[in-house]
């Protein structure tokens, strides 16, 4: 029996079928996605590397020998503002010592496609406006930056705390960039960027000024890493052409879907199936998967443990896969080859599971 045809063109008409319910929304005047951190698909993430992501659409960059643990928080830390959601990020190991290349920030990534209403690069380039709430351990001045990817810009600007551990609001204005560069495509755009502690080499510049490179400010930033009894929180991020407005809430839905365009997890309970496929041999099943949502892009597609799973074949007998593998993968999904010793029936139909706590994830992200 032959399946070893392309499945492009079945997961292009099963999207084709669904287009309203598997495209995420359009943007509203909030550039920033999941900005009040109600969505939280990785769960809680602990001691993260640099790149890796953290609260869905937030990632961070870091070269520090300090650590932190990082959970979608809904102790109501900015209930004054209008929500009890946010992300806490909690010093687990201290870096008491920065050296100049030391850096932690906390980032998103924003689509080049979802900024060309800025007109960076002309001269009716737009102002944009950074709103967010903030919980520091420290006082004292702290930084925003956002960093320019295609054309290798920054600019920054100052806030200032005014007492530890206290819940405040903020706003800060960004000039328009009319020498700028965002390419009209599904590459990053720009990098808005909360740095918690960053070294020499990473400040620089002055205050509201774009210029080359990426810095996050002036040597003034504060290292918020320096003891493990610190939290930091941040909430109700907004990013949007001209002055501050109030926080555009979504329902829980709509963020939901925005951030599975760019990653989605599939989490199992015990005996809980994922597809129905077929047995293309006695030692192997594929099964075709669907994404709930289109990707950005064709994604990696990936299962936390290659030989956790069972088949379910006719007469009620399982049969334990033990190895796993995708191909054929378009941004509607792929396909989900798994392999046993024995046991199948070559063309039979099969129920597909994963073993509990076995993720599979969908990672288009930026």
């Amino acid at each position: 029996m032959t399946i070893n045809r392309s499945i492009a063109d079945l997961l292009r008409s099963h999207a084709t079928i669904e287009t309203t319910a598997h495209t995420a929304a359009a943007p509203g005047k909030n550039l920033i996605q999941n900005g009040n951190f109600t969505v939280a698909q990785r769960g809680t993430v602990t001691s993260p590397a640099s790149g890796a992501y953290l609260t869905d659409r937030w990632k961070n960059w870091q070269t520090t020998g300090g650590a932190v643990t990082v959970t979608k928080d809904t102790s109501g830390v900015f209930a004054a503002f209008g929500t009890d959601t946010a992300m806490k990020i909690d010093v687990t190991t201290a870096e008491s010592s920065v050296a100049s290349g030391d850096r932690f920030v906390v980032a998103q990534p924003i689509e080049a496609q979802n900024l060309q209403h800025l007109k960076y690069g002309l001269a009716g380039a737009e102002a944009i406006t950074v709103s967010f709430c903030f919980r520091s351990p420290k006082s004292g001045t702290h930084y925003v930056a956002i960093y320019q990817a295609d054309g290798d810009r920054y600019i920054w600007r100052p806030f200032t705390v005014a007492s530890a551990d206290t819940a405040e609001q903020f706003s800060l204005t960004f000039a328009a960039d009319t020498c700028g560069t965002i390419n009209n495509d599904t590459g990053i755009g720009l990098f808005l960027y909360f740095p918690l502690m960053a070294g020499s080499s990473f400040e620089a510049g002055s205050d509201n000024t774009w210029a080359s490179g990426e810095k996050y400010g002036a040597a003034t930033i504060q290292n918020l890493l320096d003891n493990t009894a610190n939290n930091i929180y941040i909430g109700l991020v907004q990013l949007e052409v001209g002055a501050a407005t109030d926080f555009e809430f979504e329902d829980y839905e709509t963020t939901d879907r925005i951030c599975k365009r760019y990653f989605e997890r599939w989490s199992f309970a015990a005996n809980k199936y994922h597809a129905i496929g077929q047995a293309y041999a006695t030692t192997g099943g594929i099964a075709v998967l669907y994404c709930q949502v289109v990707k950005r892009a064709a994604p990696t597609i990936t299962i936390e443990t290659a030989a956790g799973g069972d088949f379910l074949i006719p007469g009620a007998t399982f049969v334990a896969w033990n190895t796993s593998s995708f191909d054929d993968i378009v941004p509607e999904g792929g396909r989900h080859w798994m392999g046993c010793a024995s046991g199948l029936t070559a063309g039979d139909a099969v129920s597909c599971r994963v073993d509990a706590n076995n993720p599979i994830d969908f990672s288009a992200e930026l």
